[in-house]
């Protein structure tokens, strides 16, 4: 029976580098680089992956630590406690257990730095214990000077490149910010969902149902009925857990669904067919004759069709048609092409009988025009809508739906948004643009936000999710 107080069978290997400002941690044969301003904050942040991995299995685990100075063993317990293990990392390595040298206790001591208490045992040992809260790198002083700097990616307009704080994530998992950005969500290097605030430190965390390296989707912030909830899609289901946690609930996938969030809330296809989850189980939806579904809201789908009124349709048969109001300057709807945020997004016929047409938001209940602007047809077709809480865009066309106002860019085509500033191209240069502005070029790798989390840009760099503070 295996002692569950015994370090885990496969060491995690922590090599310092010479400058001390990055190291590489080893887990499981897959190996992660971490980055610190200080030498304590980069062995912090390795330790700290250290404990991520001990939590994820629930016992020990030995780190085999080396730096320009030498080498060390470190014990590591689920709850976040290092202490010293003994022995050389060649004895280590080979089973045999000797008593640590004095050279390497204090190499021990210089690695967790002054979190560590000291305590001697009875046998002579020294015993080295350092606390790590929540399992994660510090946050941001209080008097918010930056906690991280992000040294790889260039930063998005109105942003430093300093961090208020920075957080490991899983490799090939991707972070949310909640509408609101009150809240964001990441997986940990651990295979766990943490719902972070806006300082960084979790509100929950849960263990995820599955492998972290079988997500599809998520995490995402969704409505889920009329409730606030985080979703994941893995293993061939939908997890949905309440917006404070706990136990998520599981709703069972058909085999090649597709799960889509445009509408805010999780919407199902599958074989032609749309759902959506309720009590975890797939409620279908009958479409209308003729009709796509674009998106869910939680409790209904918005189903349209190219030229005409769109129709929210309920599980339960209940529908309501919504026929838009034409835009000024426009005469007759022409297409409707996509949906999302808040919005559905049509082209209308001038009504002066010129080329092109009028590209209009409307909004998806009632169908108001919220923002609309004269664009070229060409290319509509093939454009994506992108918008977040102070900006939407879908091909060319740029808006400000609390202004009411909107401006085609030519030439743009829009990719993300985040804030009141939409990300995009224009003749394959990266640029950042508003309803009010020309694009302005992006120069190097910027990382694009995937939202504003109080103020702060989310993004992502070498794999970890940073909080960039504005300029």
């Amino acid at each position: 029976m295996t002692d569950p107080a015994a370090p885990h069978s496969s060491p995690v290997v922590l090599v310092v580098a010479a400058d001390e400002r990055s190291a590489e941690v080893t887990i499981d044969r897959y190996t992660r680089t971490v980055f610190g301003a200080t030498p304590k904050e980069t062995r912090n942040a390795a330790l700290d992956l250290s404990a991520e991995y001990a939590a994820h299995l629930g016992r020990p685990v030995l780190v085999n630590a080396r730096d320009g100075n030498g080498a060390w063993q470190l014990i590591v317990s689920p709850t976040g406690v290092v202490r010293a293990a003994g022995g050389t990392e060649a004895a280590l390595l080979s089973g045999t257990r000797r008593a640590k040298p004095k050279r390497g206790r204090r190499i021990a001591l210089a690695a967790v730095g002054a979190a560590a208490a000291l305590a001697v045992l009875a046998g002579g040992a020294l015993a080295v214990v350092r606390y790590v809260p929540a399992l994660v790198p510090a946050a941001a002083p209080a008097d918010d000077r930056p906690a991280a700097t992000m040294e790889s990616r260039q930063a998005p307009p109105g942003f430093s490149r300093d961090a208020a704080w920075r957080r490991p994530m899983h490799a090939g998992t991707e972070p949310d910010v909640a509408e609101g950005g009150k809240r964001a969500a990441y997986i940990d290097p651990g295979g766990r969902l943490r719902v972070v605030g806006r300082d960084g430190e979790p509100r929950w965390t849960a263990d995820l149902p599955l492998s972290a390296d079988e997500v599809v989707s998520g995490p995402r912030f969704v409505r889920a009925g009329s409730a606030d909830a985080v979703a994941v899609v893995g293993g061939g289901a939908l997890w949905l857990w309440e917006s404070g946690g706990g136990t998520p609930q599981e709703t069972a996938l058909p085999e090649d669904a597709d799960v889509s969030y445009a509408g805010g809330a999780p919407l199902v296809i599958a074989d032609g067919k749309a759902s959506i989850p309720v009590d975890g189980e797939l409620a279908p939806v009958e479409k209308p004759e003729g009709t796509g579904a674009l998106l869910s809201d939680g409790e209904r789908v918005l189903t349209a069709v190219v030229q005409g009124p769109w129709t929210w349709v309920a599980p339960d048969g209940a529908a309501e048609s919504v026929r838009p109001q034409p835009p000024e300057g426009a005469d007759s709807l022409h297409e409707v092409y996509s949906a999302g945020g808040g919005y559905v997004v049509a082209s209308w016929t001038p009504a002066d009988g010129g080329d092109g047409s009028v590209l209009a938001f409307h909004d998806w209940s009632e169908g108001s025009v919220v923002a609309a602007a004269e664009a070229p047809e060409e290319g509509l077709a093939d454009s994506v809508l992108v918008h977040g809480p102070n900006a939407a865009a879908f091909g060319p066309v740029v808006a400000d739906p609390r202004a009411g106002s909107a401006t085609a860019l030519e030439g743009f085509e829009a990719v993300s948004a985040a804030g009141g500033t939409v990300f995009g191209e224009v003749g394959g240069v990266e640029v950042a643009a508003t309803a009010a502005a020309e694009p302005t070029e992006l120069e190097g790798d910027v990382a694009r936000p995937w939202g504003l989390l109080g103020g702060r840009a989310i993004v992502v760099a070498d794999g970890d999710v940073y909080a960039l503070v504005p300029e």
